[in-house]
């Protein structure tokens, strides 16, 4: 498999984020909300066991694919930079980060699913605490990376030919919307449409064509 062909799947990875994020919030449709009583948090642990562990799961494949996404990103804003190595790790990094961050968010619900159903029953104090330590980290710390990757990709997209430029602009008051709470807990919603729009230009779009005429091709043997 080629390099070219390697960055397309890594671009196209960005749209399976989308979709397997979707259906997780789907599988996870009855989640209580932010301000829930531990009661309440308590009897989803219990009661929706099979269900929390099922998107879990698909929001950890969707962390993968999103680190895949990254770094093929990476990739193609070192060849918009000319090999400017800063953009490229700040993107990079941010968006590592920030698919950590969800893994981990996703993995404090599979936990609390897990001692519910292994006990029959958690106590409403631990699953108060494991929901807000999951939505902290999905709706906070999360979106505060997310904001470092795509404010790096958006100033890459106004100075050359990495993205069409309205990419830049739309990316600009989603990057300032991501670092700033509370808001940022509905940022990150958003943000998971970002990817695959983005993925999905960087693999259709005119650019992908000027990437490929533009790659460094294999010496020969």
């Amino acid at each position: 498999m080629t390099s070219n062909q390697n960055g397309r799947l890594g671009a196209l990875a960005g749209i399976g984020f989308l979709a397997l994020a979707i259906l997780g919030t789907i599988v996870q449709a009855g989640e209580p909300g932010f301000a829930a009583k531990p009661e309440e948090l308590a009897s989803w642990f219990a009661d929706d066991a099979d269900a929390i562990l099922a998107g879990s799961s698909l929001y950890l494949v969707a962390g993968i694919l999103l680190l895949w996404f990254v770094s093929a990103l990476r990739t193609r804003m070192q060849r918009a930079t000319d090999g400017d190595e800063t953009l490229p790790a700040l993107a990079y990094a941010g968006g590592v980060a920030g698919a950590t961050l969800c893994i981990a968010a996703a993995s404090v619900d599979a936990m609390g699913a897990l001692r519910a159903d292994e006990r029959g029953a958690i106590d409403p104090s631990v699953a108060a605490s494991l929901a807000d330590v999951a939505a902290i980290l999905y709706g906070l710390a999360a979106p505060a990376a997310f904001a470092a990757l795509v404010l790096a990709v958006a100033v890459t997209a106004l100075r050359g030919a990495f993205l069409p430029r309205w990419v830049g602009y739309v990316s600009i008051p989603l990057g300032l919307a991501l670092a700033i709470p509370p808001i940022s807990y509905v940022a990150v919603i958003v943000f998971s449409l970002w990817p695959a729009l983005v993925g999905a230009l960087l693999a259709f779009g005119p650019q992908a064509a000027h990437a490929q005429v533009t790659a460094p091709r294999p010496a020969a043997a």
